[in-house]
């Protein structure tokens, strides 16, 4: 009560506010609009707007204010750092909540992953929220580490940091009524928590079947006509600014003064890279200004918005009453970021990080160099192709050479590489290889455990023997990225908390990721590809067109497996 009282004499003037900052200019989200005014501020909540006078006053003349931005859907594992080491580097973009999805760590682990995830964002120093992932694995046939079931995840749903159940990707388990992802639905709408979804091309009936169960948002949206069809039936659509899809461009095209209220802003996937140089939610801002969105719009569907879609009633909006997460910069169209604030207090960087200790995770029966050959069965094979700055890949059909047997190269303007992803969970022995064509790169190989979702091992070569070699040095660092050409290891990173995280600070993984991505340019790669997420999501099924997995070539659109060989192109 006696802070009450306090509140109460700073919002009426009655008393200096412990904190003011003065003359500035805000971002006001409500009426869509820029208000030259003062802030006090009280411990983590904001007191008033208006003339203020304070213990502490801090000049803004020249400054905007803008609340703290909101990131609706990301998965941190995807910066391969702890939600602790990641919160430092979202902060600096004035980023001050997040609504995460651990799903990678859960198809690895399981609640082992989802419990080690609550427990170290305890320590970041911005909100971090998550949604349970809703498929673990993707798909029933998967080769994940674990399974989620309804039970398992339902307990999670009391957690106050837990928002609901998570983009729930097996659409085809929704509209045929798969009793337990129904039950997962049901069971976070019983206690009022959102579902979110993931429905890459679902239109028409199907998309009213699966909205009908509850499914809030979409992050999936490629093209203006399938986000409008999505936002016209009630959800959210995510504009996705990733490290490798870049939906907003696309997107951006369909928002308007009637509609904007129906998006959102999110990463999804980014690397840490990409993050320290590039930014978070801030350059989902500025491309989308960039673009022709008027900029307090873009303030807003990144604040305000979001808010309102996960009930964060407490932020979104600088206001009386609400908490003081702050973002304050020098100039509205290049949001030049000059200063974070969250819960009242200005962010001071720190390289300070707890330490993790984790189970190696890698358990893989005995590779062997002869597991990447292919024995050939026709003259013709189906080939992976990469799409640039998206998912989504292509199936095309090329002719091959064969020698003694085996398929000696696949023919094509560029090198077309060996694919293989290995079964690293349960020890089962599962492995397939195929081939992928649009990297651009040569003479090399890359392998690592980050490959989306189950986290197998995935590989893409030249030649045998490097891939058999990387292979190697992946199992023998716990997990992570390696980079491989002709006979020698040239870079790697280990990740060794699940095969996707390190504890280690961010500067010295980015050094290593820059090291990496300078090595793909040297070996070829195409502009507007970055290898490494394009090889993350090489074995995820759930994305069309084709996809590889330990158990062979899958295709989206038949939601079926397929031959490697074809007898005709």
């Amino acid at each position: 009560m006696k802070k009450v009282l306090k509140i109460l004499k700073y919002a009426r003037g009655e008393t200096l506010a412990p904190l003011v900052l003065k003359n500035a200019s805000i971002i006001n989200v409500y009426t869509q609009s820029i208000m030259q005014a003062d802030i006090a501020i009280c411990d983590d909540v904001i007191v008033g707007v208006g003339s203020y006078h304070g213990v502490e006053e801090i000049d803004c003349t020249g400054k905007y204010i803008a609340p703290g931005f909101i990131d609706t859907h990301v998965h941190i594992e995807s910066a391969m750092v702890t939600p602790e080491v990641f919160s430092h580097l979202a902060i600096k973009h004035g980023v001050t909540t997040v609504v995460a999805d651990p799903h990678e760590i859960a198809n690895v682990m399981g609640t082992k992953g989802l419990d080690f995830m609550l427990e170290n964002s305890k320590n970041a120093v911005i909100d971090c929220y998550f949604m349970l992932p809703s498929c673990v694995p993707a798909v029933s046939f998967e080769d994940n580490g674990a399974t989620l079931n309804a039970k398992k995840l339902k307990k999670y749903l009391k957690h106050p940091r837990v928002f609901g159940l998570g983009e729930v990707m097996d659409v085809g388990a929704v509209i045929n009524g798969n009793r337990d992802m129904l039950e997962k639905v049901l069971n976070a709408k019983q206690v009022n928590k959102n579902v979110d979804g993931h429905a890459p091309t679902l239109s028409g009936k199907d998309l009213n079947a699966y909205i009908s169960m509850g499914i809030k948002t979409d992050h999936e949206c490629t093209t203006p006509e399938e986000a409008l069809e999505k936002v016209n039936l009630g959800m959210y659509v995510l504009l996705r600014e990733g490290s490798q899809s870049k939906d907003l461009r696309e997107l951006i095209k369909v928002v308007n003064q009637d509609n904007y209220t129906r998006f959102l802003y999110c990463t999804d996937d980014r690397h840490i890279e990409d993050l320290i140089e590039e930014g978070s939610i801030d350059n989902n801002i500025r491309v989308s200004i960039k673009l022709g969105l008027d900029p307090i719009k873009a303030y807003t569907i990144a604040t305000l918005n979001a808010a309102t879609c996960y009930n964060l009633k407490d932020r979104g909006a600088i206001a009386p009453g609400l908490k003081a997460d702050l973002v304050i910069f020098s100039d509205l169209q290049e949001l030049k970021i000059e200063k974070a604030m969250k819960n009242g207090r200005f962010y001071e960087e720190s390289k300070k990080h707890l330490p993790v200790e984790m189970k190696n995770t890698m358990r893989v029966k005995a590779v062997t160099p002869d597991m990447f050959k292919v024995k050939a069965k026709s003259k013709y094979v189906n080939v992976i192709q990469v799409v640039p700055k998206s998912l989504i890949t292509k199936g095309v059909v090329k002719e091959i050479e064969v020698e003694a047997g085996f398929v000696k190269r696949v023919k094509g303007e560029e090198e077309v590489l060996k694919l293989a992803v290995i079964e690293r969970h349960k020890n089962t022995g599962k492995y397939y290889v195929g081939y992928l064509e649009g990297l651009g790169m040569t003479n090399c190989t890359i392998a690592q455990t980050i490959s989306h979702d189950s986290h197998n091992i995935i590989v893409a070569g030249s030649n045998d023997e490097d891939m058999y070699l990387a292979t190697q040095e992946l199992i023998k660092i716990g997990g992570g990225i390696v980079f491989v050409s002709e006979g020698k290891v040239l870079c790697e990173l280990s990740l060794p908390i699940a095969g996707i995280m390190t504890a280690d600070d961010c500067t010295i993984v980015c050094e290593k990721v820059r090291k990496l991505n300078q090595l793909a340019k040297e070996y070829g790669v195409k502009p507007g590809i970055d290898p490494y997420i394009a090889l993350a999501f090489m074995a995820l099924p759930v994305i069309p067109d084709v996809k590889l997995t330990p158990r062979g070539l899958f295709d989206y659109n038949r939601f079926d497996f397929i031959d490697l060989f074809v007898d005709e192109k």
